[in-house]
């Protein structure tokens, strides 16, 4: 690399995220699609899924499709989503060059290849690439729940400086102007991020952010418990717009991230805010209108009438900063908003500031499943688990909750990874884990995260399903990284019939002779290749007409593959 600042943004990305060793074009792959689609779509956006392996390729380095802000990566989340609600779809696509220089010939042939994507196909296209054309066209095949023609966003991303080039522009405009001529997008964008963008939005996902905002009208709250400080105060909406506000004058959606409801565009409350708004009469009366923003920070310091505040997110109040944020040309100067601004100690208040400023509109069920005695007690659990750093494993019920800590993310297990492994290992249902975990979550209610169930299989099934992820990390072995919640239940049938699960004294000894041959790394890898060789065998024996690409989805292989 020879931007020696990049590269040192690449060193720290490719030790969190398991990447070291690998090629540095391919770590940069993974940099660009974690710096574009965590900050621009999804934090919980898997790079594993997004980013392109092999050759043939067709010049796309990654490609994500998201539906209202989740990226699917598989038909059963696609029929989820769009029975449940009206979809807003956008479509991703990343070039991604360790160089300095563009080649107006290589934009060319990235642009030719989303072309080829959404139509008839010239270049030789590999698994990953037809995969995500079969999940696209199934996207399209419930177009009638569109809330319009989706939105295509394209991202050259390389280790220069960019400067304008008129080869460039016209090979980018041509090439999105035939994109439009398809008449299947509502919008159609095209970024070049150079060095310097890259490592803004590196900054910006991590929340290494800091913002100076004016308030007028304050008040500070008395000494509490696990809050350093807080405050009450009317905060001026052209203010709030700037703490919204990424580095591109875009929403900046990573500071959503403890927040538990989606935006739901069109529900009654939205209406009336956006109503409000847009009257010149009733937008002075949106103070008294509305219960407020509530404002987390890691710190805050006011200098008179300025608040800096760093590494803040927005816990209540995320449909009111979105229509404010879409208004923001109708704001008037005046025109104020109540918020509380908090600086915590204690992060285990933010959860209860979570659970009590939420109760205004409704909330998906999921969304306060981690703030559940069973999931405290979890995650005290893993944590008194000893062993050595590469066995370890620590339940993350807050997003960055281990931020300042030494695990990284081959350490941490979320509610969606957890949700997975217990699925796929202890209900022996690897197909269901490939639905949205919300889904997950209300089909097997009666069943998981039980106040009764033991804790030990949820030890196992998450250092079983980790471990195997670990081993398909970067663009090595991706070509079983699909199959990694069928290989996971294989392997833990290895150990033997499950006991109960609200057996803790049998399923604790289960557990103990199992987690000996998992933390033993020339062990583990011997169950996942003997795994890998059972699903392998399987395929072969399939007729010719069997889909070898879709066999994690196919029910009646999996059910006969783990019960022979």
């Amino acid at each position: 690399m020879d931007d020696p600042i990049l590269g040192s943004y690449l060193r720290e990305f490719s030790k969190t995220y398991d990447l070291e060793g690998e090629k540095e074009s391919d770590i940069f792959e993974f940099f660009s699609a974690y710096c574009v689609m965590h900050r621009d779509f999804s934090e919980h956006t898997e790079l594993t899924d997004a980013v392109v392996a092999g050759t043939h390729d067709t010049a796309i380095d990654a490609v994500a499709i998201f539906l209202n802000d989740i990226h699917v990566v598989a038909p059963a989340q696609v029929n989820e989503i769009s029975e449940r609600h009206r979809i807003s779809v956008d479509y991703c696509f990343i070039q991604s060059k360790a160089t300095r220089n563009i080649k107006a010939a290589e934009v060319g042939s990235f642009l030719q290849g989303i072309r080829e994507f959404f139509g008839k196909s010239y270049m030789p296209a590999n698994e990953d690439i037809a995969d995500k054309r079969d999940l696209s066209n199934h996207v399209f095949d419930v177009s009638v729940r569109f809330r319009g023609k989706p939105k295509l966003h394209i991202y050259y991303c390389y280790a220069g400086s960019f400067k304008e080039d008129e080869n460039l522009i016209a090979r980018a405009e041509a090439g999105m102007q035939d994109l439009r001529d398809l008449g299947l997008f509502s919008d159609v964008s095209f970024e070049f991020l150079d060095s310097d963008r890259l490592q803004q939005r590196y900054q910006e996902v991590n929340l290494r952010v800091e913002k100076e905002v004016s308030m007028n009208e304050f008040a500070s709250l008395p000494q509490i418990p696990g809050i350093r400080q807080a405050y009450l105060g009317l905060l001026p909406c052209t203010e709030l717009v700037t703490l919204l506000s990424n580095s591109d004058g875009k929403l900046h959606k990573a500071v959503f991230n403890e927040n538990v409801r989606d935006f739901l565009s069109r529900n009654p409350v939205n209406d009336e805010i956006s109503a409000t708004i847009s009257s010149d009469e009733s937008q002075g009366r949106l103070p008294a209108l509305n219960n407020g923003i509530t404002i987390v920070a890691r710190g805050v310091s006011l200098v008179g009438k300025k608040f800096t505040l760093s590494d803040y997110q927005i816990v209540n109040g995320c449909q009111t900063s979105n229509i404010i944020f879409s208004n923001k040309s109708k704001l008037r100067p005046e025109t104020v908003v109540p918020v509380k601004i908090i600086e915590v100690e204690d992060k285990e208040i933010i959860n209860e500031i979570v659970r009590a400023t939420n109760r205004q509109t409704e909330v998906k069920d999921e969304a306060f499943v981690v703030l559940g005695e069973f999931h405290k007690r979890l995650e005290r659990f893993f944590l008194s688990i000893e062993g050595d750093e590469a066995h370890r494993v620590v339940y993350e019920r807050r997003k960055r909750q281990y931020s300042d800590t030494t695990f990284s993310p081959h350490n941490i297990v979320t509610l969606t990874n957890l949700t997975n492994a217990v699925i796929s290992c202890c209900f022996e249902e690897p197909v269901d884990a490939n639905d949205y975990y919300g889904v997950l979550l209300n089909k097997y209610r009666d069943r998981i995260f039980q106040d009764s169930n033991s804790m030990w299989p949820y030890l196992l099934a998450a250092k079983i399903l980790k471990g195997i992820e670990g081993m398909c990390s970067g663009k090595n072995r991706r070509n079983v990284w699909k199959f990694r919640f069928i290989l996971a239940a294989l392997v833990r049938k290895e150990f033997g019939k499950l006991p109960p699960l609200d057996s803790n004294s049998a399923q604790q000894k289960y557990a103990a002779t199992a987690l000996r041959e998992i933390e033993n790394p020339e062990a583990f890898s011997r169950l996942i290749l003997g795994a890998e060789k059972k699903l392998a065998d399987a395929i072969k024996r399939q007729p010719k007409d069997f889909d070898p690409r879709n066999a994690h989805q196919n029910r009646k292989f999996v059910t006969e593959l783990l019960n022979p």
